[in-house]
């Protein structure tokens, strides 16, 4: 350990114990680098527990924002509650909640996957067809399979154009 090296003996002859600090810090490192890993591997086993327990509470992924930022704040930025102290991430509801507010709003229109992006701020819209389709099989909403658009409700009134 380094607390039974002889610094100040050290000092007065460095030949003799420079190797001996040398092994030190070398055999430091990897045990810093061992626990580095110990340390990465159960963060992502965090995340993974996470992540497993919002779908079961929500039903869907949370957003990939959200996520991130769970990551940079770590378990000293959440409360008892696991909200965060500082607000972040808190201020999104979950996807599904966001579509059917956003479909709730006009109930016959049909939106393209594209427009639902732009409008709820989602940079990926794989992800997003992704969720509205399994909205769809839950039977949550709707899609026309004519357009691929995706809607709350029966139309009320279509045109023929």
């Amino acid at each position: 350990m380094f607390a039974d090296l002889p610094v100040a003996e050290a000092a007065k002859d460095p030949d003799e114990y420079l190797p001996q600090f040398q092994k030190e810090m070398t055999d430091t490192r990897d045990k810093l680098r061992t626990l580095a890993g110990i340390v990465k591997e159960l963060q992502k086993i965090q995340t993974a527990t996470e992540n497993l327990q919002y779908i079961a509470e929500h039903g869907v992924p949370r957003q990939r924002e959200t996520v991130e930022n769970s990551r940079r704040t770590g378990a000293e930025g959440r409360t008892d509650s696991g909200a965060s102290v500082s607000g972040v991430g808190e201020s999104s509801p979950p996807r599904r909640e966001q579509v059917l507010n956003l479909l709730g709003q006009v109930p016959v229109r049909h939106w393209k996957v594209r427009d639902i992006a732009r409008v709820l701020a989602i940079e990926n819209v794989k992800s997003l067809r992704t969720s509205l389709d399994d909205f769809v099989r839950a039977g949550v909403i709707r899609k026309n399979p004519d357009n691929s658009t995706y809607y709350l409700g029966e139309p009320a009134v279509q045109t023929f154009f």
